[in-house]
């Protein structure tokens, strides 16, 4: 039988559940579910991501609960749940135009997200929000700002000393 030297007092355990810091997380949708509001008053989706990498390194498996808004009396509210989701779908690789039929078919997709601390209130303390959703391929990059088109214009090669000679050859 082998030796073995651990102590329990070394072990470091963090009971305390503190927000991710912001930054962008590639991660993975291991549930989604329609559900009613507490308020009676619309729908929403509720998302669990599982977090695979982080800016840090640190936090995988960590796990985020977000909401988006699908139907509410709150107009505001449901057109930015709904642009969620429909930024969602598209990072999920969905095909445009986008016709969700059921929350499976955002389950078990690798998707990156940046995200934002988000303010406790009354008994809530902070908690993570999704800002935005990119596809997972996307590099940072990418995700943070849009390429421009004249990012892709292209330069006249320099003319080299060959070129410039009466060589007919």
């Amino acid at each position: 039988m082998g030796i073995y030297d651990f102590s329990s007092a070394d072990a470091r355990v963090d009971s305390e559940f503190k927000p991710l810091p912001d930054g962008e997380y590639l991660l993975s949708i291991d549930y989604a579910e329609i559900l009613e509001t507490k308020s009676g008053r619309g729908e929403h989706l509720k998302l669990e991501l599982v977090v695979l990498d982080s800016p840090d390194g640190f936090n995988t498996n960590r796990r985020v609960f977000q909401y988006h808004m699908i139907r509410h009396d709150n107009e505001a509210s449901q057109r930015i749940g709904r642009e969620m989701i429909e930024e969602l779908g598209r990072a999920c690789g969905l095909p445009e135009p986008m016709n969700i039929q059921d929350t499976n078919q955002f389950v078990n997709k690798a998707i990156r997200a940046k995200l934002k601390i988000k303010k406790g209130s009354g008994d809530y303390g902070d908690s993570n929000e999704v800002e935005r959703y990119f596809a997972y391929q996307d590099t940072k990059q990418t995700a943070s700002k849009p390429p421009k088109e004249e990012d892709y214009a292209e330069e006249p090669a320099p003319e080299s000393e060959a070129v410039k000679d009466d060589i007919p050859f």
